[in-house]
């Protein structure tokens, strides 16, 4: 079985974090989202991947280089043109596929609702399928209109959805014919070429796309700072229950508070410091007294000693002095831009 990832996009509402790297390359539980899709696909029989890139297509590559779970390889999206356009940039690889999958490479896929998804498709004999998360802000994704377990259409982002609502999880099990759907859609109202039209095209042709409808608190949209904190915590929690990961060469030094935490390679932890519910990545410091709780601290930032540290995104190269404090909300938390440092 084959499968596509699109991680082609540029990810500006992640931003500034997108500044150096593409939003697929941010960690949930310390590990790029890109990369949990892929052993998720590898999980439930998936041989051979092609990662459709654009943006920062380099660094795609090199994160992904030691993947052995499955054979993988990888298309150039040229421009931004949308996610059908990013499809068709995959044509030569789907090629003479009854079927295959097709997941968005910024979105967390867990291999249990995606081995129901293939289930699915296969004992009713439907021509796809798709996940639909049940959500209470239906509006900031694309909304599925189902009759009978089957699609009916989507609509893209609308305040006139009733929460709550199934929304489209990029997670598909789509006919090879899509790619002749691709290249027909017109651009939408942004200038995109969308997949979902593709899709919706399909279902005007007749052909049987089922919806799997999940509650879906497995899965996360990575499309902003407060989306990528909420995943954190939830796969540490899932992933680490009470217990924390200690990488290679890290320190941990007396006194100090490790729970529901992922401590990278390189990283050192100060004495009396507390580390709850957060990730901090290679090479990052963490100060003598300091507590950082519901938080992602990127490669190589360094946080002072006897500061606060609260529902934040510390970008990677930053500074955090000594006895700052930055707490941020559930729906707004504090990002740190990568590079630049923080005073008290």
């Amino acid at each position: 079985m084959r499968a596509v990832v699109l991680a082609a996009g540029i990810g500006s509402r992640m931003n500034p974090l997108t500044s150096e790297r593409p939003k697929h390359l941010l960690p949930v539980a310390g590990k790029p989202v890109v990369r949990r899709a892929i052993e998720a696909l590898s999980e439930v029989g998936v041989e051979e991947v092609r990662v459709v890139v654009g943006y920062m297509a380099d660094r795609i590559r090199e994160a992904l280089s030691d993947v052995r779970e499955v054979r993988l390889s990888f298309s150039a999206q040229e421009r931004p043109r949308g996610t059908a356009d990013a499809l068709l940039a995959a044509r030569d690889f789907i090629a003479g596929e009854d079927r295959f999958v097709l997941v968005y490479g910024d979105v967390t896929v867990s291999r249990g609702p995606l081995e129901e998804l293939l289930e699915m498709v296969r004992v009713k004999g439907l021509d796809g399928g798709l996940i639909g998360v049940v959500r209470d802000d239906p509006w900031r994704f694309g909304t599925l209109e189902v009759e009978g377990g089957l699609l009916r259409g989507i609509a893209e982002k609308s305040r006139d959805v009733r929460p709550p609502a199934l929304v489209n999880s990029g997670i598909y099990v789509l006919p090879g014919e899509v790619v002749d759907a691709a290249s027909s859609v017109p651009p939408s109202p942004r200038g995109e070429y969308e997949l979902t039209d593709a899709v919706v095209a399909l279902v005007k042709r007749g052909r049987r796309i089922g919806v799997l409808r999940s509650e879906g608190s497995w899965w996360f949209d990575l499309g902003g700072p407060a989306e990528l904190l909420r995943a954190n915590v939830d796969y540490l929690n899932r992933e680490l229950g009470g217990g924390f990961h200690l990488g290679r060469e890290a320190k941990v030094l007396s006194g100090s508070v490790l729970r529901t935490s992922f401590v990278d390679d390189l990283v050192t932890i100060g004495p009396e410091a507390s580390v709850i519910a957060s990730a901090v990545m290679r090479g990052a410091t963490v100060g003598r007294g300091t507590a950082v709780r519901e938080s992602l601290v990127l490669e190589d930032a360094r946080i002072g000693s006897g500061s606060r540290v609260e529902r934040c995104v510390i970008g990677p190269g930053s500074v955090v002095q000594d006895g700052a404090v930055l707490v941020g909300r559930p729906e707004e938390p504090v990002v740190v831009p990568p590079g630049t440092t923080v005073s008290r």
